[in-house]
């Protein structure tokens, strides 16, 4: 290496360690302010004891979590025992049967509206005040009400879009309609490319990915109103428009030549490889709608703006292209005692997701945190263009599923890919679940 090559790289090097000190100060400053939230929530507490949080996130995920739970620990004097599991749902619904709930749970809205109408969480209403409405945007604030009353909180705010790889992408630039994603799709098809990664398995969550991508086919085709319906029960399983969108889905997603590996191989590969395809060198798939989780599954290799960036999902009505849906589990409290609400009020304060966002794991709820915050250029985009942009948030059976019903269309997804002819009994079996 020659002595400019050495300098060049000295250079790279020293820029790495001091952009990354310079993210560990950040973090540091964020997490001092956080601990100082702790202290002002829990003023009057007396410290000692423990709070114990059942989560869905696990290994580095969950890590990333217990981080922001030992500032409130530390500032407290009140131990947060943190456990994450895919199992959460089976493992909640046991310990309150038992009579031994956690403290708080990380679960999904529609389980938590259920126990929320049996009466079986806190009401936090009072511990909040108006700090909520200060907090959070309209959709979050009613989808964590029940009766009137607040019953949980969001850490994490998902939305969905299109992932893409520029450098290997050969369709139609940010579009808003979707059928030029269609036609793009079935002109790549003739041609011997299959353009689409989606990934199936994920155990005895199988099929998840697909429900959501019928979820947002629905949505920007129908409109949050009749998007509500379906997902509150009031627009049947069966209804031609819920048939639609998995049609819709079969047709240009789940086609033999549109999709990497084939229908059998998307079913068979793991969503924790399966999308990996779009930055591989050559890459196998050029596009994949789902959430804002995507980059963080394929890992370092993708690198933001040079092989893995976004854009909105298009539309078939374009009235409806500004309205998205999001992923994220509700954060809700079991036993009603100071230390349990305090620690809500923490996970739901600015500064401790303000400490969240700044360890780049993914978007927090917060629409008070500041996309700068975020060490991920991508975060970053995705903060700026969803959480304090134009856009509508939507509910629908993404979120407000019950467990059975929520289980049985997902592997309602498995079932239909294996054999599309036999949709009407498959949604039929879907509805069964909710009677």
């Amino acid at each position: 290496m020659n002595k400019l090559a050495a300098m060049a790289a000295l250079g790279v090097a020293l820029s790495a360690v001091s952009s990354a000190a310079a993210l560990a100060q950040d973090a540091n400053q964020y997490r001092d302010a956080a601990v100082a939230e702790a202290k002002r929530i829990a003023e009057g507490i007396e410290p000692g004891g423990y709070v114990e949080v059942i989560g869905q996130n696990s290994g580095a995920e969950g890590q990333t979590l217990q981080d922001v739970y030992a500032a409130f620990s530390e500032a407290t004097g009140i131990e947060v025992r943190y456990t994450g599991t895919q199992d959460i749902t089976a493992i909640v619904q046991s310990r309150i049967q038992a009579g031994n709930p956690p403290n708080v749970a990380d679960i999904q809205l529609g389980e938590a509206i259920d126990l929320a109408e049996n009466g079986q969480l806190v009401d936090l209403t009072a511990a909040f005040g108006d700090e909520l409405t200060a907090n959070f945007g309209e959709m979050l604030l009613e989808t964590a009400s029940y009766d009137g009353k607040v019953f949980g909180v969001y850490q994490g705010m998902n939305p969905f879009m299109v992932w893409y790889n520029p450098k290997s992408y050969t369709g139609p630039e940010a579009p808003q309609d979707w059928q030029a994603i269609v036609d793009w799709t079935n002109e790549q098809a003739k041609a011997g490319n299959a353009v689409w990664c989606a990934a199936q398995n994920a155990g005895a969550g199988s099929g998840f990915p697909g429900a959501q991508i019928v979820d947002n086919i629905f949505l920007k085709k129908y409109g949050p109103e009749l998007y509500a319906q379906w997902g509150s029960g009031e627009l049947p399983w069966t209804s031609e428009e819920v048939k639609w969108a998995f049609e819709e889905f079969g047709r240009v997603v789940m086609q033999d030549s549109h999709v990497q590996g084939g229908v059998i191989g998307a079913l068979s590969t793991p969503i924790s490889t399966g999308y990996t395809g779009l930055v591989t060198d050559p890459a196998t798939c050029q596009i994949s709608l789902w959430g804002a989780w995507v980059p963080g599954l394929i890992g370092e290799t993708a690198v933001p703006g040079d092989n893995i960036d976004f854009f909105r999902v298009p539309a078939s009505d374009p009235a409806f292209y500004g309205n998205e849906l999001f992923q994220s589990a509700i954060s809700v409290g079991f036993t009603d005692d100071a230390a349990t609400k305090a620690f809500l009020q923490y996970i739901a304060s600015t500064p401790a997701q303000t400490y969240l966002a700044s360890l780049n794991r993914w978007p927090v709820a917060n629409q008070n945190v500041s996309a700068d915050v975020y060490p991920s250029p991508l975060l970053q985009k995705i903060a700026s263009e969803y959480l304090s942009g134009d856009v509508q948030f939507a509910a629908g059976p993404n979120v407000l599923n019950g467990a059975a019903t929520g289980s049985a269309y997902y592997k309602a997804i498995v079932s239909y890919m294996q054999n599309p002819g036999d949709l009407d009994n498959i949604l039929a079996g879907i509805e069964a679940t909710t009677e």
